[in-house]
């Protein structure tokens, strides 16, 4: 890089050479400079003398112990030192602020779809994240409070500042031990009545208001012996013969690891919505408009996985 220095006659300088005049002012040595920066003596000395011939004065005075600037040496030194700052600031790329991306989730969407879903969006997009887990009323103050961006949900939020994007329905299945006659032969939904039920969640949760429901259509209200909130310590429940269980088709991925086994119902009401929700204050940002891309994409590969 070629800059004007206004101060001499001789206008053009070089800033490499600039930036070893500054080393040998704060080393007060050549030799010192030379084995810093693995030149030669000779080179050193060699590109200060054009800088003085560039400049048409002397910048230093040789001394005892090496050299000091002389008085316009002492002139030029804050000014190079500017023009090494102003050059670098050229040359370094303009910093970006780095968006954070604040995501919260049930249990069920946090140990299968989100973590996809933000794998991709670090891929394409330089974010941070911040990912937490919450009640469905939770997430209905986050996103009316602006405290979060996005909530993966079972069920729809209806409110005048949320906006929500529906994706296909996961199957509920119904989750037994390998080795359960029900694999074999389930004789019907009501059959459920007679079997140990190990419940995902309390009775407030939607999730668990869906099962309730979509049971007590075949008069199945069944005898709860557990209640977990987390679907992992549901599966090595079942697994271990203490229960059935209903759970998304979308977290029993590793049924077969867990030792259990997933069963679809013959009545397609057994599902659960899918909803991305966020708050309509960032409906048009890029961000928003580029995660809601993201996640849409995850699902279309799913549904022509599943074809």
């Amino acid at each position: 890089m070629r800059a004007k220095y206004p101060l001499w006659e001789a206008t053009h300088l070089e800033t490499k050479d600039l930036q070893l005049f500054l080393a040998v002012a704060r080393n007060k040595s050549i030799s010192r400079t030379a084995d810093q920066l693995y030149m030669s003596q000779s080179t050193v000395t060699n590109r200060l003398q054009r800088l003085e011939r560039d400049l048409g004065c002397q910048l230093f005075t040789r001394t005892p112990g090496g050299v000091q600037l002389t008085a316009e040496g002492t002139r030029l030194f804050p000014l190079a030192e500017q023009m090494m700052q102003i050059e670098h600031r050229m040359l370094e790329p303009a910093a970006r602020p780095i968006r954070t991306l604040r995501v919260m989730s049930g249990r069920a969407f946090v140990s299968t779809d989100v973590p996809r879903c933000l794998h991709h969006m670090l891929q394409v997009e330089e974010v941070r994240l911040q990912v937490r887990m919450g009640m469905y009323e939770d997430m209905v103050e986050a996103l009316v409070g602006n405290q979060v961006d996005f909530c993966f949900l079972g069920e729809p939020i209806h409110h005048p500042r949320v906006r929500l994007v529906e994706y296909p329905a996961d199957a509920i299945d119904l989750v037994v031990p390998i080795g359960h006659r029900f694999v074999h032969d389930l004789p019907s939904i009501g059959a459920l009545a007679d079997e140990p039920f190990i419940a995902f969640a309390d009775t407030t949760a939607p999730f668990r208001r869906r099962i309730s429901m979509l049971l007590a259509k075949y008069d199945v209200y069944p005898d709860v012996r557990m209640e977990l909130d987390s679907i992992d310590g549901i599966k090595a429940m079942v697994a271990q013969g203490l229960g059935i269980s209903l759970l998304p088709r979308r977290t029993l991925h590793d049924a077969a690891a867990k030792g259990v086994i997933g069963i679809a119902l013959p009545d397609p009401q057994f599902c659960r919505p899918t909803f991305l929700a966020y708050p309509d204050a960032i409906e048009h940002e890029p961000l928003t408009k580029r995660f809601i891309e993201i996640v849409t994409e995850h699902y279309e590969r799913e549904v022509r996985f599943k074809g």
